[in-house]
């Protein structure tokens, strides 16, 4: 029966936690769900991500046949020239001689021309592939961009909710001064006290004012920088924040880095890209071979013996169709120094990368470990701090009895107040500071979850 009693009394602490945690979690992770939904950068991201997959199809459409039509229709004279010439571009084509009729004629000209690039080497492949690459580093990109998104959305929210514990604590500053103000002013009027002690906790006590109206003014303008990723309104009072002054033990034995971590992730395809690009380079330095085909229309109106007609319908007359098809090879030759030389430069980049991809790896592990030393000893300090707050605080209830008795002076009970004020202040200062090396440790290892369960 006991047991029983036992096991639901551990059931209920547990379910009650959970809830707890659910109410912490809504806040952080509310605004998360909104700044996934919503936030401008994200979606740029995500359109460089769709561009770079039209550029695939772009790539791959050019192993396809290439098919090229054109139709002319000319009025222009006639003359015929012997002779033999290269052809350069600007250049048209006169064919024909004139024995009779008009110096004017009309001609029609179409054609349709079919090429296949039956084999480049692995080219088109490696072309493919490096565009591919590149796809799959804008995704881990955006991954990248994902964490360090959570990262300043964490110090944000963090900011906020340091401004608000600074600003309760300027507030229970001012109320123990004004009851400390108080108690002197009825003691002087009483005649037990000089008018001095009221005077001077007046002083302080507007002094805490003014730190109070500081703080405030803090905590609105943190509350702004947080509306970038959540406009709706909110007060840090509807949501559980006793985990920033005492957060829950955690092991944080993950002190290793993850080889998939987006950072090191994005530098390796990279790598990878530019030497898939670096392939490429190379086979582009070898020859193309095509299968050619093409069909062509003539119309003049010239015929075959010399007569030309100036009609525009006579254009049409006199036609030639005539078809043709056959292989192309293709060699740049004076390409391969060139290619050769880019080649090898990317192939340095990748390489350059490479060994950029081993120091960041190397630099991450170093900080992962300095971090959680840290952490595990500010545990520590926290847990030393909150008892520090606690003993400073029954302490001062216990001397402002003896000062309201006439026991000590205001001098004295003013230095226990200031002790007490040190403490909450230095345990303030000392949670932001572990959250903020939680914060860096979360980017590094690529694991929010603890903090938007806790912060």
């Amino acid at each position: 029966m006991i047991r029983k009693s036992l096991s639901v009394l551990i059931f209920g602490l547990i379910t009650q936690q959970s809830v707890l945690y659910a109410q912490q979690e809504s806040l952080l992770g509310k605004i998360w769900t909104e700044t996934q939904k919503n936030y401008s950068g994200i979606r740029a991201a995500e359109s460089a991500i769709e561009s770079s997959e039209y550029n695939e199809e772009t790539v791959k459409s050019k192993a396809l046949p290439q098919v090229k039509l054109q139709y002319q229709n000319t009025y222009g004279t006639l003359e015929g020239s012997s002779g033999g010439f290269f052809p350069q571009s600007g250049f048209f084509n006169v064919s024909g001689n004139r024995n009779s009729g008009s110096s004017l004629s009309s001609n029609n000209f179409g054609s349709a021309i079919a090429e296949y690039e039956i084999y480049n080497f692995g080219r088109q492949r490696s072309e493919e592939r490096s565009a591919n690459e590149f796809t799959q580093k804008l995704r881990t990109d955006k991954e990248s961009y994902l964490l360090r998104l959570k990262k300043l959305l964490s110090q944000r929210y963090l900011d906020y909710v340091f401004n608000g514990a600074k600003l309760r604590w300027a507030e229970r500053n001012s109320t123990r001064l004004e009851e400390i103000h108080s108690s002197s002013k009825a003691l002087s009027r009483a005649g037990l006290k000089p008018e001095a002690d009221s005077v001077l906790t007046y002083s302080s006590y507007v002094q805490a004012l003014a730190m109070q109206d500081n703080w405030f003014g803090k905590q609105q303008a943190a509350t702004e920088k947080l509306k970038e990723f959540y406009i709706d309104n909110f007060k840090v009072e509807d949501y559980q924040v006793s985990h920033f002054l005492d957060p829950e033990i955690n092991s944080f034995n993950s002190e290793k880095v993850n080889p998939s971590h987006p950072f090191l992730k994005s530098v390796h395809q990279e790598s990878e890209y530019y030497q898939t690009k670096a392939e490429t380079e190379r086979r582009s330095s070898l020859p193309s071979l095509k299968i050619l085909g093409g069909y062509a229309y003539r119309g003049s109106g010239s015929d075959p013996y010399g007569n030309v007609s100036g009609k525009f319908t006579d254009g049409f007359s006199n036609s030639a169709n005539n078809a043709l098809v056959g292989l192309g090879l293709t060699w740049n030759i004076s390409s391969l120094h060139t290619n050769r030389q880019k080649a090898n430069m990317m192939s340095k980049e990748a390489e350059r990368l490479g060994y950029l991809e081993n120091q960041y790896q190397l630099s991450m592990q170093t900080e992962i470990k300095a971090l959680e030393s840290r952490i595990v000893e500010q545990q520590k300090q926290l847990k030393k701090e909150s008892a520090s707050v606690k003993g400073a605080s029954d302490a001062y209830e216990m001397y402002v009895a003896r000062y309201k008795s006439g026991l000590i002076t205001l001098t004295e009970l003013l230095q226990i107040r200031q002790i007490l004020e040190n403490a909450e202040k230095s345990q303030i200062d000392a949670a932001k500071e572990f959250w903020e090396q939680v914060i860096a440790k979360a980017e590094l290892t690529g694991d929010f979850d603890y903090l938007f369960t806790q912060l």
